[in-house]
């Protein structure tokens, strides 16, 4: 190796902050462009045994950043992490954070002899970084240079009968990497750390291999390095993988070609295992669940919105009204493209749904039959009548109100000044409701024969059910409000208008099946859609082919996938078509 004297200096800290003593580590930094250095002089840590090589099928695709993070490298960043192993000795992590700096990663930790220890392991002597939050037990699995381990052994020794705790040279894999045990986070969160980890960690350090890795192999890194367990190649799952011609841009029609859409490479990569499904993707199965799965019964009283509507919806533009009310504005962002439709002689109405990079999708059940004033005016009469043994209905029966939407962002979305922490940032124009409590019935009941007669709904179906829609429902209450206002005119102090609230098309959260990673969402709304259609189909009359049982049938594995590519490669219009 060469000699330390030509070498700069990363300070490596490891201290018992209970007696204040700070001891300080030197290791050479491995130079980037450094004549001073070769590829002899460096001692060979980058061996890896079999097991832990990492093929491009066990890689997953990392999106570049979103524009309001490009300048996430500027500050230090925290990775949630609940505890970190060295080789077998496992430490608690204070605060659940490590910090991610200019060179290198903080971590204070509790446990072990001693009772808080701060470290801090330069980028430059990390050698590998892989991770998921995909797998049963989210992780990042390091592989660090010799040099570090020695020192880290010299302050923290976790020798045992069968040689050193943490030695990235031992024959153990349990002893061989640090093991970061991340928290689990929810799909639009784990999509931006994911991100964020990759990008800061290459910026930070060109030359560390740094790779996200699937759910299933990064499982098995977890039992190896844990439990120096390998699994069974005839265990393993084949991933799904897009031959070269699958990923080929293809023109696909629907309705005898009257549709069409235009696919990119892009859009097909979606159908990898692993990937996220596009809008392009979504909406053309959509309209071929409507147009071919379908009875033309069905599509009589179904509309089907295409993925932009809600988003188009909720998005301030430049060429947003100032004058008018929130709800005005929010309606005059797509009132033009319903000009040759009557959503009120329909029963269905589909909203495919994609906010903070999680699709969900939104069935508006018989909202025709919503109450009338004359009803609600009627139904008060009626309890009068009771000598108040009932209940009179709440004042906002009558009414629609349209608050404008100021979305505040929390002063606790940045934890400290200097150091970032990425929260949950929703910049949707919607409606904000508070007094709204959905009600949660079973996927079974909703698609029911007795189900079907009742009072109108806005029913949500999301397979991860992480966060509350009520913003969602009370945004298309607002929607389809104005929409029979400006299409239904009545004369003036006529009581059969329409109500569009809670009391009248009151919000529904299905209990549907839920996904077992981050990235199938797409997939789930799609079988949704197609279950529920089925069900209630009269042709369904089989008593074990339930919505639920139906749904997990066709999403093991990636048969949903395989499913979707037929169906694109079976709609292929040639150059003749």
């Amino acid at each position: 190796m060469a000699k330390k004297t030509k070498l700069s200096t990363e300070i490596i800290c490891l201290s018992d902050d209970d007696i204040g003593d700070s001891i300080s580590i030197v290791t050479p930094i491995k130079q980037q462009n450094s004549a001073t250095i070769t590829d002899n002089d460096i001692q060979d840590v980058a061996y890896q045994p079999v097991n832990w090589i990492i093929d491009s099928k066990d890689k997953i695709h990392v999106y570049e950043l979103p524009s309001k993070y490009s300048d996430i490298s500027k500050k230090p960043f925290e990775i949630r992490c609940t505890a970190i192993r060295f080789g077998i000795a496992e430490f608690n992590v204070e605060s659940d954070i490590v910090f991610m700096k200019e060179k290198e990663f903080e971590m204070r930790l509790t446990g072990g002899f001693l009772d808080r220890v701060n470290i801090k392991l330069a980028y430059s002597d990390v050698v590998t970084f892989y991770f998921s939050f995909q797998s049963q037990t989210p992780a990042a699995f390091i592989q660090v240079r010799n040099e570090f381990a020695i020192l880290f052994d010299k302050y923290i020794p976790t020798s045992d009968e069968h040689g050193k705790g943490f030695d990235p040279d031992s024959k153990d894999e349990r002893r061989r990497r640090i093991i970061f045990y991340l928290k689990p986070l929810t799909p639009d969160m784990e999509q931006i750390h994911t991100s964020t980890i990759y990008h800061f960690l290459k910026m930070k350090c060109s030359k560390m291999d740094i790779c996200c890795v699937n759910g299933a192999r990064a499982q098995e890194l977890y039992k190896l390095a844990r439990y120096a367990k390998i699994s069974s190649a005839t265990s393993k799952k084949a991933p799904f993988i897009l031959s070269i011609k699958d990923l080929t841009a293809k023109t696909v029609g629907l309705n005898n070609n009257t549709i069409r859409f235009d696919l990119s490479s892009d859009d097909l990569h979606g159908l990898s295992e692993g990937e996220f499904l596009n809008d392009n993707i979504i909406d053309f199965y959509l309209q071929y669940i409507y147009y071919e799965k379908l009875s033309e019964e069905d599509r009589n009283r179904t509309y089907l919105f295409n993925s932009f509507f809600y988003t188009r919806l909720t998005q301030k533009g430049n060429g947003d009204n100032p004058n008018i009310s929130a709800a005005e504005r929010r309606y005059n962002r797509v009132k033009r493209w319903l000009r040759d439709v009557d959503l009120f002689s329909k029963e269905y109405l589909i909203v495919p749904i994609n906010q903070n990079a999680h699709w969900y999708i939104v069935l508006v059940q018989n909202h025709n039959n919503v109450l009338t004033e004359a009803d609600l005016i009627s139904d008060d009469e009626d309890n009068d009548d009771d000598g108040g043994s009932k209940s009179k209905k709440k004042k906002r029966s009558k009414k629609i109100n349209h608050p404008s939407v100021k979305s505040s962002l929390s002063s606790n979305s940045l934890s400290k000044s200097n150091i970032i922490s990425i929260e949950l940032i929703d910049d949707a124009d919607e409606v904000v409701s508070t007094n709204d409590s959905p009600l949660k019935l079973n996927i079974e009941t909703l698609v029911s024969s007795k189900f079907r007669s009742q009072s109108p709904a806005i029913i949500v179906f999301d397979s991860l059910r992480i966060a509350s829609k009520v913003r969602v429902a009370a945004t298309l209450r607002e929607f389809l409000q104005l929409e029979y206002d400006h299409k239904k005119v009545l004369p003036v102090q006529s009581l059969a208008r329409k109500l569009f609230n809670i009391d009248t098309i009151p919000t529904v959260e299905a209990a549907v099946p839920q996904q077992r990673n981050y990235f199938d969402c797409g997939l789930y709304i799609l079988q949704y859609i197609e279950s529920f259609f089925a069900q209630r189909s009269s042709t369904t009359n089989s008593e074990s082919l339930t919505f639920s049982n139906g749904c997990e049938k066709n999403l093991m594995g990636s048969s949903k996938r395989k499913e979707i590519l037929n169906v694109i490669n079976q709609h292929i219009i040639t150059k003749e078509g």
